[in-house]
């Protein structure tokens, strides 16, 4: 239901100017905290290039151990405040060599476990290629049987990921590639802002079934490193319209922005028919938490937004002559 066209102009003109001030866009570019590159080998021998130069992504000319396999993670605790709706994501990597130019679709899997970068370093003789064949690993490196060296075994040899890709770019000659944005990566750095407890990063995961794939990339250590630019929105989680002492308000909503649900707590002052509905931004009601009579005290709803979409949504409060607003934020 709608509501009345006076009220709903009058709604809508409150909305538009609350809305304007309450969500901040901000881009931010970040390098990494670690990446390394998975090389492929005898579990008896394993090698590693956790401070090199480059990482490797695909298959060398080799008959045996072929898989390269690079890990990229981004510290996001101090660039992203807690709270932000991520908007869009993009990866940037710099490609060196290859041993031909032909473009090969390299994707991108958010990983599943941590996994260590030590100080071991195959760099030496040609830039870049000699890296390629790696070195003996150093104290916490990852490797391809273990995440961290001798410490925290991988489930599967070659890394823990999400078999379902993030993003796909085909990468062919040298220069700058960029993954994204997608929806998938999206979601990724959403779920690392929200629980940074849960940030691995991605696997970077070349053509596997055919030799001579291999593309070498800048690391973090490299000339040209790696970078991640996210852009978020950030909402104030403040009284849009503050209770009025002796007066019904909305107290506070949490939490706020939300993924499913947000409890939301009211006043009331005085006895009698209290309201409470849930408005988008076109002034549409989408639901209603309280409608009865109330004794003056403090009470408490949950707005469970069901499928609604994601955005920007205002909770309104009306007790006779008393009617306050505050918006909240969907984002899942």
């Amino acid at each position: 239901p709608m509501i009345p066209t006076i009220r709903r102009s009058a709604l809508l003109l409150a909305l538009a100017v609350l809305a304007q001030p309450a969500l901040a866009q901000t881009d931010v570019t970040i390098t990494p905290s670690k990446d390394v590159t998975l090389y492929e080998s005898d579990q008896s021998s394993p090698l590693a290039n956790g401070g090199g130069e480059s990482l490797f992504v695909g298959t060398t000319g080799q008959v045996a151990n072929a898989l390269r396999r690079s890990l990229v993670a981004f510290d996001l605790e101090g660039q992203i405040p807690a709270g932000a709706v991520v908007q869009s994501a993009e990866l940037s990597l710099q490609m060196t060599k290859a041993p031909q130019a032909a473009a090969f679709d390299l994707s991108l899997h958010r990983m599943l476990g941590d996994w260590g970068e030590g100080t071991s370093d195959a760099s030496g003789g040609a830039p870049g290629f000699q890296e390629g064949d790696g070195t003996t690993p150093a104290e916490g490196d990852a490797t391809w049987f273990d995440a961290v060296l001798n410490t925290v075994a991988w489930q599967t040899p070659g890394g823990d990921f999400e078999q379902e890709e993030s993003a796909t770019t085909p990468v062919g000659s040298n220069g700058t590639y960029v993954w994204g944005t997608t929806s998938e990566m999206v979601s990724d750095i959403q779920a690392w802002v929200d629980d940074p407890s849960q940030n691995f990063g991605w696997a970077l995961i070349g053509i596997e079934s055919s030799a001579r794939t291999v593309k070498t990339f800048s690391s973090r250590s490299g000339a040209s490193p790696p970078s991640l630019k996210v852009t978020f929105t950030t909402a104030t989680n403040v009284e849009d319209q503050p209770a009025v002492v002796g007066s019904a308000g909305i107290l506070s909503s949490f939490p706020n922005p939300f993924t499913t649900s947000t409890r939301v707590e009211y006043n009331v002052a005085n006895p009698g028919h209290v309201r409470l509905d849930v408005y988008d931004t076109l002034g549409r009601r989408v639901s209603t938490l309280a409608n009865g009579i109330h004794s003056p005290g403090r009470y408490a709803e949950r707005f469970d937004a069901g499928d609604l979409p994601n955005g920007v949504y205002f909770v309104r409060i009306e007790s006779g002559p008393d009617s306050r607003y505050r918006q909240v934020v969907l984002v899942r």
